[in-house]
């Protein structure tokens, strides 16, 4: 029972995370990570056994405890991808900021250039 429990969860988060993807809310890239992190999820439940060896391979007792080691290094590694990501976007908007306020300024000073020629030939007539 367990395991269908599992399963359904499983295609309901697909889902979401696909609805997503095809809405633009969440890039290809993280989709890919979300559903391989979907993927082994399903691996795991639809194999205990498996985990347990793995587990106790590496020396560890009590299994959940792999588990709950695995998940957080993963859950670092994404928080850690995800601020790369933020700093280079903030990086990319203050340069872009800087450009758009550096091309206004030049833009204003050939205005007022322009209106200063004006104005001379005006009075020059």
């Amino acid at each position: 029972m367990l395991q269908i429990f599992l399963v359904a969860c499983a295609i309901l988060f697909s889902i979401f995370v696909i609805r997503l993807l095809l809405k633009n809310k969440i890039g290809e890239r993280n989709s890919v990570i979300w559903l391989g992190g979907l993927i082994v999820i399903l691996l795991i439940s639809g194999n205990p056994t498996l985990f347990d060896k793995i587990a106790r391979g590496l020396g560890i007792h009590y299994p959940p405890s792999l588990l709950f080691f695995l998940s957080s290094i993963i859950l670092l590694t994404f928080t850690l991808y995800q601020t790369v990501q933020i700093t280079k976007l903030s990086t990319k908007i203050k340069d872009i900021s800087q450009y758009i306020a550096l091309g206004c300024e030049e833009e204003q000073h050939s205005n007022i250039q322009l209106e200063n020629e004006l104005e001379h030939h005006a009075n020059d007539e």
